[in-house]
């Protein structure tokens, strides 16, 4: 099931409670690793393929199709390249050394996984951008089902937990890291039971094409460069509803883009604080009352494609926006914008 909220300019959104039961999209596009070698979008929409690009449903339905973290170790295992003399992996949790034995890496486009495993099951996969922007951090047990999994708190992540990225060879496809923070075992909510990691590695990886090409939403916010690491969706339960796609990075800022899905088409749309469909709305995550402050936004947005598929739509489009922090009044300016999303019709 969508998340559904209404799209009032001066709301703030507390979105840990509701989102307990619900998975957001912060494995960096995790169904990523589900690789398809076609770039044909019409093949792909017809076979129901999703990249980049996870949808909101029920916890059951979800379940059922993100590919966990031990899946993707074992799919991964036979093709990734071998451990060189330079690689390493360090990890301690909760204080103890984590004796790694087995990690594995992989790149799609400008997102990388590394999966590392010790010798009792300790493992964890660290997802992240080749912008340096930090995506779903797991730790979990591949062989103890009472290991409590954890992950890094699900917004405005980088302000929650440390990660670096040190250094990326995409010559020799190596990449440097080094990370520390707390894992929450409910990433929701910051008051969950957390436990503390830290670590630091350079792993190889090898590179893997997309099923679809360039999924994701950019954007210059204040001029400074923004990449969406997670997403969820809200509304678009029945035919004629709105859909709104909110794209989140490690920051505290959120884009939120709004369609029908029966009535926006290509073309431009000018848009302002009480628009509802077809406008782009920017928030900010408050890390003392941890809700969503949305600003008062206008601008323009342009869809420049529309594909419709059996069960899946492609839309891609532009954007730009002025926003306004209702609580200082403070500007912010977005420039630049676009977007290409998947997503599942009703």
């Amino acid at each position: 099931m969508r998340y559904s909220s209404d799209n009032d300019p001066d709301l703030k959104i507390t979105l840990p409670v509701p989102m307990k039961n619900i998975k957001l999209v912060c494995h960096f596009f995790l169904i990523l690793f589900i690789v398809s070698c076609s770039n044909d979008i019409d093949s792909v929409l017809e076979e129901n393929v999703v990249e980049d690009q996870e949808i909101i449903e029920d916890e059951e339905s979800v379940d059922d199709e993100v590919i966990d973290e031990e899946e993707i170790e074992e799919e991964d295992s036979e093709d990734n390249v071998a451990i060189t003399e330079e690689d390493f992996f360090n990890y301690v949790y909760e204080g103890e050394t984590v004796s790694i034995d087995n990690w594995t890496g992989q790149k799609v486009e400008n997102t990388l996984s590394i999966t590392a495993s010790g010798s009792d099951g300790n493992s964890i996969n660290l997802l992240f951008n080749t912008f340096g922007d930090q995506g779903k951090i797991t730790s979990y047990s591949t062989t103890d089902f009472d290991f409590p999994s954890s992950g890094n708190f699900a917004y405005f992540t980088s302000n929650f937990f440390t990660f670096e990225l040190v250094n990326i060879d995409e010559v020799n496809k190596k990449v440097e890291v080094q990370f520390s923070g707390k894992l929450y075992e409910d990433e929701y909510d910051i008051e969950s039971d957390s436990h503390e990691v830290e670590g630091s590695f350079i792993a190889s990886y090898i590179e893997t094409e997309p099923g679809i090409a360039n999924l994701g939403t950019h954007a210059q916010i204040g001029g400074e460069a923004w990449y969406n690491t997670s997403s969820f969706e809200a509304g678009g339960f029945v035919s004629g509803t709105d859909i709104t796609f909110n794209q989140l990075s490690d920051n505290e800022h959120l884009i939120s883009i709004s369609i029908n899905h029966d009535t926006t088409e290509e073309g431009s749309f000018n848009f302002n604080a009480d628009s509802s469909v077809n406008s782009v709305v920017l928030s900010r995550y408050d890390e003392i009352d941890h809700e969503f402050v949305s600003y008062e936004s206008s601008g323009m947005l342009v869809i420049t494609a529309k594909e419709v598929g059996p069960q899946l739509t492609l839309i891609k489009g532009e954007f730009s926006l002025t926003g306004i922090d209702t609580t200082d009044n403070s500007t912010t300016e977005v420039t630049g914008g676009n977007f290409s999303l998947v997503y599942v019709n009703y």
